[in-house]
């Protein structure tokens, strides 16, 4: 790959991030101690965005002081995959990215389809960063961040917004909490204030896969800037040739 093409990558990420209005970037699991949560007898129903959880489920009541302790339990599949849109909003403006997830025992494949362009491939290990344009001949090879493994390291480079975000947080930040159904899904929801990036995030993480399944930001006058949304993940298998380098080497066994 040309350094031009090199170039160009690096100013297109650049892009995006812009476009997704400062996306924080994904740190490590705060090292705390949480006991394991114990589910009472009585469901708790919560009237919240997306609708009432159903009379059978048996849920703890989330809220603003609990939601930290709850995610903090969940833990996400080490092997899926599964197809996730992003779009950006701006003053007269939208763009639509399709990205295809495939993550394989903290490795994570991306196709990433923009909307206009050629398609991207970007592969992340715990060793090498791995970046390229379809056709390209052969990909550019970099070390991932060392600020996580290989599945937050995609997760920067694909904007996501995931619960390791909600981790971080400052709990006097959050205005709002509890447990929903969204998207066919029973979610944990969160929304926050960023006061640092001047917008309002909301989240819905799934209860059952542990992963974030659509995710809002609202600048604070209310408009739309970004949206995450998620299709059905296929849990325990990847996409043929996800991990595939452009010469045909394979870069996990």
């Amino acid at each position: 790959m040309s350094n031009k093409r090199i170039l160009g990558i690096t100013i297109f990420g650049i892009m995006l991030i812009g476009a997704a209005i400062g996306v924080l970037l994904l740190t490590s699991y705060l090292g705390r101690d949480s006991a394991a949560i114990e589910l009472p007898e009585t469901p708790v129903m919560a009237e919240r965005p997306g609708g009432p959880v159903p009379d059978e489920l048996t849920r703890i009541e989330v809220n603003r002081e609990t939601v930290q302790a709850v995610i903090y339990n969940l833990s996400r599949p080490q092997v899926y995959s599964r197809d996730v849109v992003i779009e950006s909003f701006w003053d007269g403006g939208q763009a639509v990215f399709t990205i295809g997830v495939n993550t394989y025992y903290g490795n994570t494949s991306l196709f990433i389809s923009p909307p206009v362009g050629p398609h991207r491939r970007i592969i992340v290990t715990g060793a090498h960063l791995y970046i390229w344009y379809e056709g390209d001949a052969a990909p550019f090879v970099g070390i991932p961040s060392p600020q996580g493994d290989g599945v937050r390291t995609a997760d920067e480079w694909n904007m996501l917004l995931t619960f390791e975000n909600i981790m971080n947080l400052n709990g006097n930040d959050i205005i709002d909490a509890g447990i929903t159904e969204h998207l066919g899904e029973i979610c944990l929801f969160v929304v926050y204030n960023s006061a640092e990036l001047g917008n309002t995030r909301r989240y819905y993480v799934s209860v059952d896969l542990g992963l974030v399944i659509s995710a809002e930001v609202h600048d604070f006058e209310g408009r739309l800037i970004y949206k995450m949304t998620a299709g059905e993940a296929s849990i325990g298998l990847v996409r043929h040739g996800a991990f595939t380098l452009p010469d045909g080497t394979e870069v996990i066994d």
